[in-house]
């Protein structure tokens, strides 16, 4: 008996930390986001030079998008949802690679975000 409230205990703690993770996450996500790609993408049908991103985590998984911020000129060579994107931006212009979104932990943190609230 003791054993299982002692693991009852362990689960309700991790689930604890993991869910303040999460939102630890969203937040740095949201600070990226609002400094970085707002200037360029529009949300809840506003059109800017890059594509609206409301519904993007119905649209594209978690790895498609990874993989886009990670490097968006590769995908783009190979990529016909990415190819797309191009053809319909009236800029002709795609994505550059930002510096932040190299960086493991904060691409991520915007990936949370934009899977939460968009």
């Amino acid at each position: 008996m003791m054993r299982m409230i002692q693991l009852t205990f362990l689960c309700f703690i991790s689930m604890l930390f993991s869910s303040a993770a999460w939102a630890s996450d969203v937040a740095q996500g949201k600070h990226i986001f609002q400094n970085v790609c707002i200037h360029c993408h529009g949300m809840g049908g506003e059109h800017k030079f890059a594509p609206d991103l409301t519904g993007i985590g119905q649209r594209r998984d978690v790895t498609w998008l990874d993989t886009w911020l990670k490097g968006p000129g590769k995908l783009l060579k190979h990529d016909r949802y990415a190819q797309a994107l191009l053809g319909k931006n009236k800029y002709g212009i795609h994505m550059p690679q930002i510096p932040s979104m190299k960086d493991d932990d904060k691409r991520a943190s915007v990936i949370k975000y934009l899977l939460a609230e968009f």
